[in-house]
């Protein structure tokens, strides 16, 4: 959609960089001539600041930093603190400045959780740049009546700052309808993962016979039903649920936890205790988990809080079936009962295992879960993301003719 006969100059307002978005930036740069991008962050973390909630220091192997043009506000801090949790983690004052001087037709701004988003969105405010949200935010499993009002009260105060809205699935779009917004200004710009890399890098990986190189690697039997966790290791994601589970599951079963984080040791224990075979294997980066997920016979997510949960989209795009807790935000996007997966009441560990012994037996019947997996989640790709950020910006542009 050029503006003046020129591509539309989009803005994207963030924290740091983060590895699910990249992909995207680089597809949009690569691919979309009628956006000029330009990428402002904050800050890039070191790798220790990364590393907070992986219990590993690291730096991604495919580099978050590549492919487009971007711009970084300002050198890490030791006190920088990246993540959702902390309204004051990261307070940068010049995301403003930077915005203005990237003189973009429309910013994206990837919500409000940090003091230095809500500082982009005053900025465009302030300067008269339409501003478009994206995030994966939904209303949840219920909340405290206070909170309840108190965090209704702040959304629609937030939501006032867009002009237009991207949604990345179903219960974010009934979030969105649900503080106002109308369908009109809403635009579908899926998660999405690179579907075409999990694809090759699982299927190159695999055996003549069916196996693969990895699960060989692990001394894991062909024959083993191999369940997967992906993930950081910890309480919110309910980890030790997955081991409860193939513990009653019985033989022949391997439990393979990729990831690191506080709750290693208790699945350890639970393993155990429990007689369930387990291999940890520790923090794998991103151009090796396609290879996990195809050795993997399921993946499980029992999160009792997730947004969205995007090991499900990689799962999937290697044709790996996914069994979800209903908690987790993707559940009505992406799975399809008995076709691509099955879902479950978050924290029935009862149900967790009637749901993976359902996947086990259509696979040991012949089924193969791979081509439904791909078709589903192939809707979910950056050309569809990308589609729905031109639609967006458009709408921007629309509300705001040349003058």
């Amino acid at each position: 959609m050029p503006t003046r006969g020129r591509p539309a100059r989009l803005t994207v307002a963030m924290t740091h960089p983060v590895q699910y978005y990249s992909p995207w930036f680089r597809y949009i740069s690569e691919n979309c001539p009628e956006i000029q991008l330009t990428v402002i962050y904050a800050t890039v973390p070191t790798p220790e600041q990364q590393g907070v909630g992986f219990g590993v220091s690291f730096d991604w192997d495919t580099s978050p930093l590549e492919g487009y043009d971007f711009v970084q506000v300002r050198p890490p801090r030791p006190t920088d603190y990246l993540h959702s949790d902390r309204f004051l983690g990261l307070h940068v004052r010049g995301m403003g400045r930077a915005i203005r001087h990237s003189s973009p037709d429309a910013v994206l701004v990837v919500g409000w959780y940090s003091a230095t988003l809500v500082r982009a969105l005053v900025a465009c405010r302030l300067a008269g740049y339409g501003a478009i949200y994206r995030g994966d935010t939904h209303l949840g499993r219920g909340r405290g009546v206070l909170r309840s009002t108190m965090w209704g009260v702040k959304t629609r105060a937030m939501l006032r700052f867009f002009e237009a809205f991207l949604t990345v699935g179903r219960w974010n779009r009934e979030y969105l309808r649900h503080f106002g917004i109308p369908d009109s200004m809403i635009f579908f710009a899926p998660h999405c993962v690179d579907n075409d890399l999990f694809r090759s890098a699982a299927a190159n990986d695999r055996t003549v016979g069916g196996g693969t190189h990895y699960r060989a690697s692990l001394g894991i039997s062909p024959d083993d039903f191999v369940v997967l966790f992906v993930g950081k290791v910890d309480s919110q994601k309910r980890p030790a649920d997955v081991i409860a589970a193939c513990a009653a599951l019985g033989e022949g079963v391997t439990t393979l936890i990729v990831g690191t984080g506080p709750e290693v040791e208790r699945c350890r224990d639970d393993a155990a205790r429990l007689g369930v075979r387990l291999i940890l294997a520790g923090f794998v980066n991103q151009s090796g988990l396609g290879r996990v997920y195809g050795a993997a016979d399921v993946c499980v997510l029992p999160s009792s809080s997730e947004t969205w949960g995007l090991v499900v989209n990689e799962a999937m795009a290697a044709g790996t079936p996914c069994v979800v807790s209903d908690a987790v935000g993707c559940a009505p996007d992406l799975i399809r009962p008995g076709i691509t997966g099955e879902v479950f009441e978050v924290g029935d560990v009862a149900a967790c295992t009637a749901a993976l012994a359902r996947i086990r037996n259509a696979k040991s019947h012949g089924h193969d879960f791979t081509e439904a997996c791909q078709g589903i989640v192939a809707n979910y790709s950056f050309r569809t993301a990308t589609d729905g950020l031109l639609q967006a910006v458009e709408s921007v542009q629309r509300a705001r003719p040349d003058e």
